[in-house]
């Protein structure tokens, strides 16, 4: 939509100047270009804090659609300067500067692993050489080219940087559904707005209504990350969730803002019952949501895929704890009675309305490829693709962490077990992604969840009241 409004305001009204205010233009953009660096560098500054690659290539983003539209304030013609090229050129090049600071988002998965890897020196580099540009134009004006209005390298640029924008944009409805929140869809419109502002390049002369009108979509755009924060706040009243909606980029962060309160319950229950088991389960939700997404699920199944992994063992909250937390091997009857969960498990489960869909995961997670796993005897493409995942994910996390019944084996181990079991207990493709996305995110054994750490400690209105937990003997099995 603010394509389509843009595009039509540059075609039919851009030829006729409608307001030759310059001293008012400088006003404008020097308060909302100052405002709108302010709110990026303060995303900046909470991704550098919390160590959040994506969240600060996207604040890297809104810098470069501050700081240079700010010298294309202060150059103004007819306020502090004459007639110059800076005036144009930094803002022109904005939106491309922009792309380039978050393009690791959009890259193919590999190589946006590499260059996320490195993100603070990216985000250096690219806010550093925003600024640096800013800054030499308001010292030489002409140090930028400028463009030229209707020119085919011109035209080529403005239609380059609405893709661009249009594709960052599409990510975050993405991230919205993983969510199922609404909110995240402000920062898409925010994306959707700056790259339309560019499409006065076209050929809008200074002062038309198609130059305005660019101005404004710009201005909106930045500003629609902390419109969408004061809705947040008028909803809840809470700092978390004044910001996570408006600045989650990661789908894990994403998936947690969106949970349930019942997912909350259960895993506060767990948690209350075994802390070993809660965290292990916290862990294998992060790895699968991880994996899911390299798989190139849909928004919808990662989602529920991210439900099953974190529910995969809520059926141990009615073992009994002795058993749930033996230190040794268990006894057959013990062994038998582990088994349990996944049936009491799919029952918890398949009864909530919000979780149902999520229960042949829950059911599923301890069948194997070659048919002897429990509880249906399933095989191969018979056994749920997120059942599938979850496994795999699930046997990784518990081998590589401490149990009560033994130490962790560590990375390595984990994965050595993994592909010697692949394609008899694992999917071997599912393994491949497991290895890949475990070395990614950097995962070395430690007991800490890095992601959802505050799944059913926060958002949980409720204290759990009774709980009973546990984990198969089997070290691959968990």
């Amino acid at each position: 939509m603010p394509v389509v409004l843009q595009a039509v305001v540059v075609w039919r009204f851009s030829s006729t100047v409608v307001y030759d205010a310059p001293t008012a233009l400088f006003v404008i953009v020097l308060i909302a270009a100052s405002l709108c660096a302010v709110a990026a560098a303060a995303v900046v500054g909470r991704a550098w804090r919390r160590n959040e690659a994506e969240l600060a290539l996207t604040g890297a983003f809104f810098w470069a659609v501050s700081v240079l539209p700010l010298a294309h304030g202060v150059t103004t013609p007819g306020v502090l300067y004459e007639d110059n090229v800076a005036t144009s050129a930094p803002v022109f090049w904005a939106i491309p500067m922009a792309l380039l600071s978050a393009s690791p988002l959009v890259f193919p998965r590999r190589l946006r692993g590499a260059l996320l890897a490195r993100w603070r020196l990216w985000t250096i580099a690219v806010a550093g050489a925003t600024t640096t540009m800013a800054a030499m134009s308001l010292i030489n004006t002409d140090l930028l080219p400028g463009p030229n209005p209707g020119a085919t390298w011109t035209t080529t640029v403005a239609v380059l940087s609405v893709i661009g924008c249009f594709i960052l944009a599409i990510r975050h409805v993405r991230l919205a559904e993983i969510a199922r929140s609404r909110i995240p869809l402000v920062v898409c419109l925010g994306y959707a707005f700056v790259g339309s502002s560019a499409l006065v390049w076209l050929g809008a002369v200074p002062y038309s209504t198609g130059f305005w009108a660019a101005h404004a979509l710009d201005i909106a755009g930045v500003f629609a990350g902390a419109l969408g924060a004061l809705f947040a706040y008028r909803q809840t009243g809470t700092v978390r969730a004044v910001l996570d909606p408006v600045l989650v980029t990661d789908p894990r962060a994403a998936f947690e803002l969106g949970l349930d309160p019942t997912v909350h319950r259960f895993v506060a229950d767990l948690e209350a019952k075994d802390a070993n088991t809660r965290d292990h389960v916290v862990r294998t939700a992060e790895l699968a949501i991880a994996v899911g997404e390299a798989m190139g699920l849909p928004s919808h199944e990662l989602r529920v895929l991210g439900v099953g992994a974190i529910l995969h063992d809520v059926g141990k909250l009615e073992i009994p704890e002795w058993i749930l937390t033996k230190p040794g091997a268990l006894t057959d009857v013990e062994f038998e009675t582990m088994r349990q969960h996944v049936i009491w498990g799919h029952r918890l489960v398949v009864g909530s309305s919000v979780l149902t869909e999520a229960a042949p995961i829950v059911r599923g997670h301890h069948e194997r490829i070659d048919g002897g796993g429990y509880p249906d005897g399933l095989s191969g493409d018979d056994i749920p693709l997120g059942a599938r995942i979850v496994s795999a994910c699930d046997a990784f996390d518990a081998m590589a962490h401490s149990r009560h019944y033994r130490e962790g084996m560590g990375r390595d181990r984990a994965i050595e077990i993994l592909r010697q079991h692949a394609g008899k207990q694992w999917d071997t493709e599912i393994v491949e992604v497991v290895v890949t996305v475990s070395a990614t995110l950097g995962i070395d054994g430690s007991d800490r969840p890095q992601h959802l750490d505050q799944v059913g400690r926060v958002g949980c209105d409720c204290l759990p009241e009774q709980v009973i937990t546990t984990e198969d003997s089997v070290p691959f099995a968990a």
